[in-house]
């Protein structure tokens, strides 16, 4: 998942200098854009809008399980760090992306998307000792009920990115 996180931020962040290089100061214009996508999506994180997340709802096929695990887990691990091909569960991701195109900076986006790629690790991290499917399902109810608050606090920190990227350029 890490290294698939780094991968698709430094896709993004070169598609985005690519993109700056054929268009003359599109970079603020995108800024203002992105700005008030992700005013819309912080009010849809806080529950008062419904807005689509780009994703889709694949998940681990059965059989990847049962046979060669580890080799499954790191095609899945890579698939899954892309972001894009798996559920999505919060607005950020999606914007983390845009704003990698925007900003068109590929060592921020290796990093951003190696530490999104790892965050997004971290659950099956947490849980490689446990052997007792009771005790995942356990942790997998306290993590949902955990869910909404979670997405509270990814609502009121996309408000204070959309509040700098529509601020920006106005400030000295």
């Amino acid at each position: 998942m890490t290294i698939g996180g780094g991968a698709i931020g430094v896709l993004f962040a070169a598609a985005g200098v690519g993109f700056t290089a054929l268009v003359d100061d599109a970079t603020a214009p995108l800024a203002i854009g992105l700005g008030a996508i992700t005013l819309a999506y912080a009010i849809h994180e806080v529950g008062l809008i419904r807005l689509p997340v780009p994703g889709r709802e694949w998940q681990v096929p059965a059989h990847w399980v049962r046979n060669s695990f580890y080799r499954s887990a790191a095609v899945f691990g890579g698939t899954v760090g892309l972001g894009i091909f798996t559920r999505v569960p919060y607005a950020s991701l999606p914007i983390l992306f845009a704003w990698l195109f925007v900003s068109g900076n590929v060592t921020y986006g290796a990093l951003a998307g190696l530490i999104y790629g790892a965050a997004r690790a971290l659950s099956i991290y947490s849980t490689s000792n446990i052997e007792d499917t009771e005790q995942l399902v356990e942790l997998n109810e306290r993590l949902m009920g955990i869910a909404p608050s979670l997405h509270q606090v990814t609502g009121l920190a996309l408000a204070a990115f959309a509040a700098y990227l529509l601020l920006a350029p106005t400030l000295p």
